[in-house]
């Protein structure tokens, strides 16, 4: 998240504090943001009522959740855990595949794929309610493709699409926080024009 945030500062005019706050479910500092980074391998912890209701009502408020699958695709117990919270917190919800045409793919850059440390799954999948993308899943470990040394080489090896991989998962995370930060404004059919015209990348 701290290269994420400083990607933000480089590449669009968003400030993001320098350094993420980690927050417990039942900390009165998860209301402070509208973006949540949730991720792991393996299951999840057991949450107690208090924080899965927290979770509810951060979700509620206008939060966005992104759980990301550091496993990359090789082990499905943290997609079936997130499954499981969800539905406790959001009952009869589904994680669906986003459509390739959803604003995420283009809040900010042109992004056809959910790319990250690997390229095992062809789709992000949400809880998608009155139009609002409410809590998002991908599943190729798009933390382990931004994950940084502390001399600032990539920690992580991207497969296997190498360091033009790892630019396209820049890319996406720069879209799903500007999707968090202004959701669906960037929609309008002007805007998508001045994408296309200036903003693919090959």
């Amino acid at each position: 998240m701290r290269v994420l945030a400083r990607e933000l500062r480089l590449r669009t005019r968003l400030e993001p504090v320098a350094e993420p706050s980690t927050v417990g479910p039942i900390e009165g500092a998860l209301f402070e943001t509208p973006f949540l980074y949730v991720a792991g391998e393996g299951a999840l912890p057991k949450l107690d009522d208090e924080a899965e209701q927290n979770l509810r009502r951060f979700i509620d408020l206008g939060g966005l959740i992104l759980f990301d699958a550091a496993d990359g695709g090789a082990d499905l117990a943290f997609t079936r855990s997130v499954r499981e919270l969800l539905g406790r917190i959001m009952p009869g919800s589904e994680l669906a595949p986003v459509s390739g045409e959803h604003v995420v793919y283009r809040s900010f850059y042109l992004v056809d794929f959910p790319f990250g440390r690997t390229q095992v799954h062809d789709s992000l999948l949400a809880v998608q309610e009155e139009g609002r993308l409410k809590v998002m899943l991908t599943r190729n470990d798009l933390g382990g493709a931004l994950a940084e040394t502390e001399s600032g080489l990539a920690a992580y090896p991207c497969s296997p699409g190498g360091s033009d991989q790892r630019e396209w998962a820049i890319r996406l995370g720069v879209n799903i926080l500007l999707y968090a930060t202004c959701t669906d404004y960037k929609a309008d059919r002007a805007h998508v024009e001045t994408l296309l015209r200036s903003r693919r990348w090959k």
